[in-house]
């Protein structure tokens, strides 16, 4: 959520913790819903008399500053208490150690609206599920400092992934990097004959490292040029979206505004 934006939008529901991030142009939005069986005791508070359960957003430096060094903090902390506390506009974070130690992070908040991006995977034409590792060890090819990277269809069910080249670049000085992956190393493969489209490759990036490291399969659902592409992993205990804007055939194209 850290590599989206530099807010982290809190919101606890009867489905369970859900933490959102979008980046400042609207053409990327992510989000992580743990259900209340992650937790060892969930209670999402009720919603106040005639209004929508309370909401929030922190600042993302400010979350991760709690968490920082994980390998030290799962040898010290036994478990996390995550505390929302309308009234005094602080969200508690206690880290409970060995020894009877507790750390307690009280972090400022800002009340703010629901934010979701608009979207509909069943609405897509195109749909590709692989484990994570496939698509990791495919991205690691393409140098980090690469903008976009374009995933298209070939003949045989095939799947590329090519630096993508503005049509006005100059061929003899731009180096095209194109994989192909076959068909057999997706789980499964549904797509429109001949579909390619053109995404950010910072988030997806992002998103294969965490989906890896959890061994969770990887699922995009897409379209037609311009129109966003949806990243899901799902897991008995977690719900994960990532969608991205994908370029038209002239310009870059952004989601539907979050409400």
């Amino acid at each position: 959520l850290s590599r989206i934006g530099d807010e982290l939008y809190l919101e606890p529901t009867e489905k369970g913790l859900s933490l959102r991030a979008v980046n400042s142009s609207r053409s990327a939005f992510a989000s992580f819903l743990f259900a209340p069986l992650f937790f060892q005791l969930y209670e999402p508070g009720g919603p106040t008399p005639d209004a929508e359960r309370f909401r929030c957003k922190v600042h993302m430096k400010s979350f991760l500053g709690v968490f920082r060094s994980l390998p030290s903090l799962e040898k010290s902390v036994g478990k996390c208490l995550i505390l929302l506390k309308p009234r005094a506009s602080r969200l508690v974070l206690q880290l409970h150690c060995k020894y009877g130690v507790t750390k307690t992070h009280n972090l400022a908040f800002q009340e703010c609206e629901r934010l979701q991006a608009v979207f509909d995977t069943q609405r897509c034409s195109s749909r590709l599920c692989a484990p994570a590792r496939v698509l990791a060890d495919a991205v690691v090819h393409f140098p980090p400092t690469l903008a976009e990277v374009t995933l298209g269809t070939g003949p045989g069910g095939k799947i590329s992934l090519r630096n993508y080249v503005e049509d006005e670049a100059e061929p003899s000085k731009t180096m095209v990097t194109e994989l192909w992956l076959a068909e057999d190393e997706f789980q499964s493969v549904t797509v429109s004959p001949g579909s390619c489209i053109t995404f950010c490759l910072k988030e997806f990036r992002g998103l294969l490292t965490f989906a890896e490291a959890s061994n969770l399969l990887l699922t995009i659902h897409f379209d037609e040029p311009g129109r966003p592409v949806v990243f899901t992993l799902d897991d008995t205990v977690l719900e994960v979206h990532l969608v991205l804007a994908t370029l038209s055939d002239l310009e870059s194209s952004s989601l539907p505004a979050p409400s």
